[in-house]
């Protein structure tokens, strides 16, 4: 049986003998995909795709890798960056630069 609710549509089924469901098609969730599965105080049960990321790229997430990189933009839309090519001809031309001893 199913049935239409606010914001979408909820799907009465059974769970198999493994406790197992189906998603309907419009779920956000394919084969294989990450979930997290949080069940209510009340008993209910909310299930959200989530994306994994590697233990190493946790550091993008910090506060302070945000605020440089909102700096980084900042600087970058008032113009205070150069591109790649640029700095390469700055470099052939002997000019000084971060980084050269």
């Amino acid at each position: 049986m199913v049935h239409w609710a606010l914001g979408g549509f909820d799907m009465l089924q059974l769970a198999d003998s493994r406790r197992r469901l189906v998603m309907p098609k419009e779920a956000a969730i394919g084969p294989n995909d990450p979930v997290e599965i949080e069940v209510l105080a009340d008993g209910r049960v909310v299930i959200s795709p989530v994306r994994v990321m590697p233990v190493h790229e946790i550091w993008a997430l910090t506060s302070e890798s945000t605020v440089q990189t909102q700096a980084a933009m900042a600087d970058y839309l008032a113009g205070r960056t150069i591109g790649v090519a640029a700095l390469d001809a700055r470099i052939a031309a002997g000019a000084p630069h971060r980084g050269r001893k």
